[in-house]
């Protein structure tokens, strides 16, 4: 980096730090969730150049690779199995996962692509499985894992100088285990098999847990980010009674033995689709005090969440369904969040989910234009 690099790094990792500690800024975080494939192709089709720049968002002021492999919608297993198509019939793919599920789609769509998959077997259904196929590949010490562990070194030098942040992904507890059960059988594992589930947790946070310390040692962490997805647009898939059975006792230990690990201040965040009102409170409980995405669609009241808790970070918040509408509805949109929240502060407003083909170029254009000019002084 020349010396006008290293200065703009420095003035991002400035406001991503004061963002985080509630503090005042010169502006908003400029970020954005990222779009689907057919989003892209749908913009290219009217008119985009392929050009990120022209969105004016901030480069990222994280250092830019992993140097463990703890996440994904699928349960981190390594090795990993074959990402692979085993067959198709008249209307759909069936596919091998990395995690090692097989998954179903409508022929001519791809996994992640606006679409989601129908689980045709997961990974495990029973408890075989479990101590035979998948404990084995949930070791931290599994090679393939620590595919950039070379890099600490690199990355300890960019924190200590101010140019870099460090985060760290991982998979959530509750994402852990649909992942590897099944949405709906997960659920009557919480009655039928409690000592499986038991089980499948205490390797959740000896992985995870050994994985992020033996890190830690190395480069000090800014936050963690795990991916959760608890919630629909109601509330939460299970009782706050089971979360404190089976999730919050792990989510504890691991929380504070990475506040242990380090001097620095670090941020547990997490993501979860669906209503928030009642997931909020819980995790906060467990330590969290960042949260995205705040689905308006699923019900959540950005603004009223806002003024309920203020002491947590928001990220999310804009309504995919209005990108897609009009720029007048845009700009109402806007004009109706932006004071106050830009006011709050601890705020970095993104999509609430990656952006939908339903969103024209042409309006995601004006939205961003919009929303530079609306984020200064927070």
């Amino acid at each position: 980096m020349n010396e006008q690099e290293i200065e703009q790094a420095r003035l991002r990792v400035w406001r991503e730090k004061a963002t985080f500690a509630l503090e005042k800024t010169d502006r908003l975080v400029r970020r954005d969730w990222g779009m689907f494939a057919s989003t892209r192709q749908r913009w290219l089709a009217e008119g985009w150049n392929g050009d990120m720049a022209l969105f004016q968002l901030d480069p990222s002021p994280y250092y830019p690779v992993s140097l463990v492999d703890l996440v994904g919608i699928d349960a981190p297993i390594s090795p990993p199995f074959d990402a692979k198509i085993l067959w198709e019939d008249e209307h759909f793919v069936y596919e091998q996962t990395t995690a090692g599920a097989i998954e179903k789609f409508p022929r001519g769509m791809k996994r992640h692509d606006e679409v989601m998959p129908q689980y045709w077997r997961n990974p495990v259904t029973c408890r075989s499985d479990w101590e035979h196929g998948i404990k084995p590949r949930l070791d931290p010490d599994t090679p393939e894992r620590w595919t950039h562990g070379h890099l600490a070194d690199d990355a300890a030098r960019a924190v200590l100088t101010g140019v870099r942040l460090y985060e760290a992904s991982a998979i959530g507890a509750y994402m852990y285990l649909r992942a590897l059960l099944g949405p709906e059988e997960v659920l009557y594992a919480f009655y039928d098999a409690p000592d499986l589930i038991h089980d499948m947790m205490r390797t959740w946070l000896h992985l995870l847990k050994t994985c992020l310390l033996r890190v830690q040692a190395k480069v000090p962490f800014f936050k963690l980010l795990f991916g959760e997805d608890i919630a629909y647009k109601n509330g939460l898939l299970i009782s706050p009674a089971m979360i404190d059975t089976f999730l919050t006792p792990y989510y504890l230990d691991l929380i504070e033995a990475l506040r242990r690990g380090q001097a620095d201040p670090i941020h547990f965040e997490i993501d979860s689709d669906g209503n928030m009102n009642e997931f909020l409170p819980i995790y906060m409980k467990m330590g969290f005090d960042v949260f995205r995405p705040f689905e308006i669609a699923a019900n959540n009241d950005l603004i009223a969440i806002a003024n309920r808790y203020p002491d947590i970070v928001m990220c999310g918040g804009i309504d995919k369904r209005i990108l897609g509408d009009s720029p007048e509805a845009i700009e109402a949109y806007l004009g109706a969040i932006m004071p106050v929240m830009t006011k709050r502060g601890g705020f970095i407003p993104t999509c609430d989910h990656s952006i939908p083909s339903s969103v024209p170029f042409a309006n995601y254009l004006y939205y961003r234009n919009r929303m530079v000019a609306m984020d200064g002084g927070c």
